[in-house]
């Protein structure tokens, strides 16, 4: 977290071909924050940091619900994510009865990469859709999950002191937001912080689903 470093970690805009080992496409499940009055808190949050964020950033706002890897076919990888263990998670959605719930979008708060607006699961909905997920794969995690809507990432070292004020100083009412949805997005692995691309959806509680 921000707190517990000095200064902001810069964000390296190149190719990370030792992570991505020449795969494509990276999926995770995100809840897709499409939702008016998000979509305006996101804007208005990256208007109030943009002298702390680096440009082009294009991933749409999404909460992060469960890291699932790379797309393969056949697994090589520890992080590799293939049909087989998407079936199976699927089978897992299909037969837990999870209901719809709310969320609350709240204010600015930073890791020391990546400043994020806060999520607050008040109704524990977010925990029990990863718990259900994770019976189907293994996420391949490096840091403990905590619930967030990123909104950029640093371009520099900034001042950590320097950047909390800034992020303090972001008035906003907090929102509460109905999940009634998640979708399986994933994105190209050799670009920096780019779109995402929605492959799988599934309807929370709904006998119609699309996958």
């Amino acid at each position: 977290m921000l707190v517990q470093v000095p200064t902001t970690i810069a964000a390296e805009n190149r190719d990370f071909p030792e992570w991505h080992h020449g795969r494509e496409s990276y999926a995770v499940w995100v809840l897709r924050a499409e939702n008016e009055a998000i979509q305006e808190k996101f804007k208005a949050a990256r208007g109030h940091l943009a002298d702390f964020l680096l440009e082009p950033y294009r991933r749409q706002p999404h909460i992060t619900l469960f890291v699932c890897g790379f797309l393969v076919d056949e697994p090589q990888y520890n992080d590799d994510f293939t049909p087989a263990q998407l079936g199976t998670q699927m089978n897992a959605l299909e037969n837990t009865n999870i209901q719809p719930f709310e969320i609350e979008i709240s204010g600015l708060n930073s890791f020391a990469s990546a400043p994020y607006l806060e999520v607050h699961d008040p109704t524990g909905g977010i925990a029990r859709l990863r718990n259900t997920l994770s019976r189907g794969a293994r996420e391949f995690r490096t840091a403990p999950y905590t619930p967030h809507l990123t909104v950029g990432l640093y371009a520099d070292a900034f001042p950590s002191e320097e950047v909390r004020g800034k992020l303090a100083s972001f008035s906003t009412e907090p929102i509460m937001w109905k999940v009634e949805q998640i979708t399986l997005a994933s994105y190209r692995a050799n670009e920096f912080a780019g779109e995402l691309f929605y492959k799988h959806k599934f309807i929370i509680n709904s006998d119609s689903r699309t996958i």
